[in-house]
């Protein structure tokens, strides 16, 4: 485990939808993700760089031009990429290096589950975990979280009590990694 200074009790999070919140089109939850993290864990500064409908190909190209000062990074992207047939391990890799050489510690999400099949989407999630274990990211396995198609809120987005098991599994890391931040 990476044992963060009291200081560095900072993340930023990089998404789509999913972890922007969005859903239907042009809508949001009342509290997203980011603000959901702030709620569950007070003590962290949390900047929120997701974008809905956002794919980690778009991403990786301006990512190492970003400036950073958290020191952990979420990245969570790879369901638009599935569904536009797009590899998501090439620009994820290229934004886990850049953040590694920054001195951040990456937490890599898996994807969420989904009520309509998505094409590649069981692959990009094993995808993610690969690079996960290749590049020594973190990985938090949202495959792994309890849904039923009653908490979505749109068939691709999760609604309000899915996307608080999903951000609670990304706090769960970081108590790991940092529970001076708790």
């Amino acid at each position: 485990s990476t044992q963060a200074a009291p200081d560095s009790c900072t993340v930023v999070l990089y998404g789509d939808s999913i972890l922007n919140g969005g859903y239907g089109g042009n809508h949001r939850l009342p509290e997203p993700p980011a603000a959901t993290l702030r709620r569950l864990r007070p003590r962290y500064l949390v900047k929120d760089r997701t974008a809905a409908g956002e794919t980690a190909t778009a991403r990786s190209s301006t990512f190492s031009t970003e400036q950073r000062s958290s020191h952990y990074v979420v990245i969570a992207h790879g369901i638009n990429d599935a569904a536009q047939g797009l590899a998501v391990g090439p620009p994820l890799r290229r934004m886990v290096q850049q953040a590694q050489r920054e001195g951040r510690d990456v937490i890599l999400t898996g994807l969420s589950r989904t009520v309509v099949q998505v094409p590649g989407r069981a692959s990009a999630d094993s995808d993610i975990r690969l690079l996960a274990k290749e590049t020594g990211a973190a990985f938090v396995d949202w495959d792994a979280v309890s849904w039923r198609a009653g908490d979505m809120a749109d068939p691709i987005h999760p609604g309000k009590p899915y996307s608080d098991r999903l951000v609670e599994r990304i706090v769960q890391v970081l108590d790991q990694r940092a529970p001076q931040c708790r």
